[in-house]
């Protein structure tokens, strides 16, 4: 009897330039008489590969609902957008948009938060490889303690959708309405980033984008950690505040970060607001610094403390008496 090849090579000539699906057929005709034990389990392995990629096909095929009922109605250019970074304690908040084309597409587009770093990084350079548009958009930390964190993500997927390059005509966002972009017909999607590939795409894009930010933030601040927790209030970071104080990225108008400085900075809060307000260069800064006040100050100062606050912004004010604060 001829002896047999061996396993791996057999292995090795299915997996060259051949989908799943044909290397299974390859092994089936060359393993057919092959009575050995790891004959079968290699079978087993390739027939389990099959079944896999027919489910992902589904999935992802399942995750074009919407986007196939807009085109139906007439609507080609079908954006999805998602943000990442609306619960941590610091950073932007970063917003992405993508319209994707009907095919070739990259298996395993999925909610990111589903995902491993790797496979995230992964999905990130093929989706902005294959996708007809992606825009991304963010919104800073002044940004989000002078408006407030909801505003702020939609103001970050606003500007995603405007760097798209082309005007959608069809807007999914994932539970988030835009109504400064109400001339786009919209649809949000409880969960939309488990429920459409194109919300999928973004919320990939948007999360890789605001990691690599955060490390970028861990470089210039790196007694904080932001490359591991990326800003979230873990154990970690919140042992950083107390020990350090915010740095310039931190969100003020977030409780936590708030009551470490009222216990870090000289004077508490009002001494921290009272020298924000001096070390105003020119009526723009002091004009954002009295709406963060505003925001920010007011549910944990006293009113007399806020007093002194008002009449320091008016003296600060009265030094530029031709400029509007």
């Amino acid at each position: 009897m001829p002896s047999l090849p061996p396993l791996p090579d057999i292995e090795a000539e299915a997996l060259k330039d051949k989908t799943p699906a044909q290397s299974l057929d390859y092994l089936r005709l060359h393993l057919r008489d092959d009575t050995r034990a790891g004959a079968k389990r290699l079978l087993s392995k390739f027939e389990k590969a099959v079944q896999r990629e027919g489910k992902e096909k589904e999935r992802m095929e399942s995750l074009w609902k919407h986007e196939r009922e807009a085109r139906e109605k007439g609507f080609l250019r079908v954006a999805g957008v998602d943000e990442a970074g609306r619960g941590p304690l610091a950073g932007p908040v970063v917003a992405a948009a993508a319209i994707l084309p009907l095919e070739g597409l990259p298996a395993g587009i999925n909610d990111s938060k589903k995902l491993t770093p790797a496979k995230r990084d992964e999905l990130f350079e093929k989706i902005r490889e294959k996708a007809l548009a992606v825009g991304v958009g963010q919104a800073s930390v002044a940004e989000i303690d002078e408006l407030n964190i909801y505003r702020a993500a939609q103001l970050a997927m606003e500007r995603a959708i405007g760097a798209l390059g082309e005007k959608p005509d069809f807007l999914l966002t994932d539970a988030m309405p835009l109504p400064a972009l109400k001339a786009i017909p919209q649809k949000p999607l409880v969960h939309g980033d488990a429920l459409s590939l194109s919300i999928a795409a973004a919320s990939i894009i948007a999360k890789v984008t605001r990691d690599r930010m955060m490390g970028e933030l861990h470089r210039q601040y790196p007694v904080y950690g932001f490359e591991g927790h990326k800003g979230y209030g873990t154990e970690e970071h919140m042992r950083a505040l107390e020990t350090h104080g915010p740095c310039p990225e931190h969100r003020l108008s977030f409780g936590p970060v708030m009551e470490t400085l009222a216990k870090k900075s000289p004077g508490g809060p009002l001494g921290y607001w009272k020298g924000r307000l001096e070390m105003s260069k020119n009526p723009a800064e002091l004009h954002q610094v009295g709406v963060q006040i505003k925001r920010v100050a007011m549910g944990h100062l006293a009113e007399p403390d806020l007093k002194i606050l008002r009449d320091l912004f008016r003296t600060k004010r009265s030094q530029w008496p031709n400029e509007k604060a």
